[in-house]
């Protein structure tokens, strides 16, 4: 495809951060700071020109998507869905390969199903085609940029002021990734006729595609594919219909020889869901994540002939299995909603689960993760912690390093006080928790030629009533592990 229209665009540091945006210095692709995705991160010019001059520069997407291509034939659609390239941008070797727009979408990343990764032996990324990256968990190497893995520079091929996609962009950018899959998976000479035909049906049976829209996308592929019959397959759509949608998801899967499910799989990508009627379907609504293990769902629910709407809250068990969910709609909302083949259940749930929010009355005291923190936090209100380092070797209670903002803590003595709260937890449980969450490393230290296992906490903070000063400093000679 040819991008026309290059102009020039922002190059360097400075020029990103008049822009507004939030720019990450990496090298070789990575990030040198370790909280990049915090919301408050934010590197001045000034910083950056004193430290990080010769790193790459990175766009945090936090306003910005993000097509990133991984295989060179999702750029022979591109031109066939994408209404306009917005901002283009890539390197001598791989041109092209980056389009970016202002505006939020979702990431997604099109990768194909494992069963079908002898189609992509030849390609680089192997079963990755392409990504939608967004939000303030991703970012890009952006022009002006020396490529980590090449010595090659970044460069804009257009630029149009990073403005917003005129219309659907995850629709089109989803149409394309279908596109590139089928023009992989495209049948040998004998079965294309049938292929075509199956996808065809497959997007007639499930999508609310018109006959014209189809005929171009099944004829896009057949051209991309260099089908030196591709003028046969113009009229897939129209000449489907007519005959009743015969061939569907099950005949593609017979062709290409993989499950039905991997094929259902890659047709998600537009939303297609196998299988499930459409009442049963529109029934179950988005999950929206509440706190720990809770989950609100939205039932879409018909009571005397009369459409109405019910939320329920659930724990993750009960979204993973049918009869628990079922269950809940009629306990929880007292409406009753029609039943789905239990794969299709299974299928859509955890679309639907990957794809949730955070509720807007999300707050994090609600995780579980916070109970450890609060345990610990009492313990040291209790017991409180001193800056004698004797007190730790000889009577097990929590040492303050003030110099160094370490606390030292014996695991026996914070298990005897959970114990103590009636929270009883395995040992190996109690172990991860303080490793994961506390950020506690195990101290194989001595005092006074004896052993002196603890475990300890960098940077530590402790309110001022919950230390006790005594004695001197005594330095410990310790080993972590």
């Amino acid at each position: 495809m040819m991008v026309e229209n290059k102009n020039s665009g922002p190059v360097t540091y400075d020029q990103w951060i008049d822009l507004g945006r939030v720019i990450i210095p990496c090298l070789r692709g990575k990030p040198v700071v370790s909280d990049w995705s915090n919301p408050n991160f934010k590197i001045t010019k000034e910083e950056w020109n004193q430290k990080y001059l010769n790193h790459e520069i990175a766009l945090r997407l936090d306003e910005d998507i993000d097509f990133d291509i991984d295989n060179p034939l999702v750029k022979r659609f591109i031109g066939n869905y994408i209404k306009d390239f917005g901002n283009v941008f890539g390197r001598n070797s791989n041109p092209t390969s980056h389009f970016i727009w202002k505006g939020k979408s979702t990431f997604k990343q099109f990768i194909l199903p494992p069963e079908l990764k002898e189609y992509c032996k030849i390609f680089a990324h192997g079963s990755t085609l392409c990504e939608i990256r967004t939000d303030s968990k991703h970012y890009t190497i952006v022009p002006g940029s020396r490529h980590s893995k090449a010595p090659e520079t970044v460069t804009w091929e257009k630029y149009n002021n990073l403005n917003e996609y005129p219309g659907n962009l995850n629709n089109d950018l989803r149409k394309v990734a279908l596109s590139t899959a089928l023009c992989i998976l495209y049948a040998p000479g004998g079965s294309r006729d049938a292929y075509c035909t199956a996808i065809a049906g497959a997007l007639l049976k499930h999508t609310e595609w018109s006959e014209e829209d189809i005929n171009e996308f099944v004829y896009n592929i057949a051209i991309a594919a260099n089908d030196d019959e591709a003028d046969k397959r113009k009229s897939k759509g129209t000449t489907g219909k007519k005959a009743g949608r015969k061939f569907g998801l099950p005949k593609l899967a017979e062709i290409i020889g993989c499950s039905t499910k991997a094929i259902s799989d890659i047709f998600s990508w537009i939303g297609v869901q196998q299988a499930v009627s459409e009442e049963a379907r529109q029934s179950i609504g988005d999950i929206i994540e509440y706190g720990s293990d809770r989950y609100i769902i939205k039932i879409n629910a018909v009571v005397q002939g009369e459409p109405i709407e019910k939320e329920i809250i659930v724990d993750g068990p009960t979204l993973m299995n049918m009869k628990l969910f079922y269950d809940a709609v009629i306990s929880k909302a007292s409406v009753w909603i029609p039943k789905m083949p239990p794969k299709d259940f299974e299928t859509i749930m955890r679309r639907k689960f990957e794809a949730r929010e955070k509720s807007k009355h999300y707050v994090s005291e609600a995780e579980e993760d916070n109970k450890i923190i609060k345990h610990f936090t009492n313990y040291i209100t209790e017991v409180k912690a001193y800056t004698n380092k004797k007190e730790l070797a000889l009577y097990g209670m929590p040492y303050f390093n003030i110099k160094t903002s370490e606390l030292d803590f014996k695991l026996d003595k914070f298990e005897d006080y959970l114990q103590r709260q009636k929270v009883n937890l395995p040992r190996v449980d109690l172990v991860l928790k303080i490793q994961i969450i506390l950020k506690a490393v195990k101290n194989r230290g001595k005092y006074n030629n004896k052993s002196c296992v603890s475990w300890t906490i960098k940077d530590h903070y402790i309110e001022k009533e919950d230390l006790i000063v005594e004695g001197e400093y005594e330095e410990i000679e310790n080993e972590r592990t």
